[in-house]
């Protein structure tokens, strides 16, 4: 019985000595950058776009023969870095038809070749994706160079989703299924 005691006693004194002696401080040794985490406050923010029917300018309404159920939402995700994920999601999609979709600079109508109030080549440093349509919900997503608060805020551009039924027309918003002011 004694030498169980003994056993035990002794088990614990050298499990205190290893404990204590590997708890010392070094000072000199610097957590590594890559173990640092990133900002945890990353921002995001949602934006919903309902079916073109002149929200923009009544003489954008579409003209076409696509269902009027179809709507978008923008998702921006701020990264650390500060690009911004952007993810749009199509709803009600055509299955099998792919949506050419992108933003667009507003631009002041005089100064454009055919006298649209936006620059006629998207934006590829904001959102250019095909999405193919499912029959449902469908979603495209890209890295932006800009910063959530750059889209928001400073950016002045327009989400176009072109109808897969027509052919692609820059020049005529009449064949825009959604159109509306980017991340407003």
């Amino acid at each position: 019985m004694k030498f169980k005691n003994i056993l035990t006693k002794s088990t614990l004194v050298l499990l205190i000595v290893v404990g204590v002696s590997s708890c010392s401080k070094d000072e000199d040794s610097p957590i590594p950058e890559s173990t640092i985490p990133e900002s945890v406050d990353l921002q995001s923010g949602s934006y919903d776009y309902m079916f073109n029917t002149g929200q923009v300018s009544p003489g954008f309404s579409y003209v076409g023969s696509h269902s009027n159920t179809l709507s978008a939402t923008i998702l921006l995700e701020e990264q650390p870095g500060g690009m911004t994920k952007v993810t749009v999601t199509l709803k009600n999609t055509i299955s099998g038809e792919t949506y050419n979709v992108h933003s667009h600079d507003a631009a002041d109508a005089t100064t454009t070749p055919n006298g649209t109030p936006y620059n006629e080549s998207p934006n590829s440093n904001v959102f250019i994706q095909q999405i193919m349509g499912n029959g449902s919900s469908a979603s495209g997503f890209q890295m932006s160079t800009k910063t959530l608060l750059e889209l928001t805020t400073v950016y002045d551009g327009f989400l176009v989703v072109h109808d897969p039924l027509q052919n692609i027309n820059v020049v005529d918003p009449t064949t825009f299924v959604i159109l509306g002011i980017f991340a407003r």
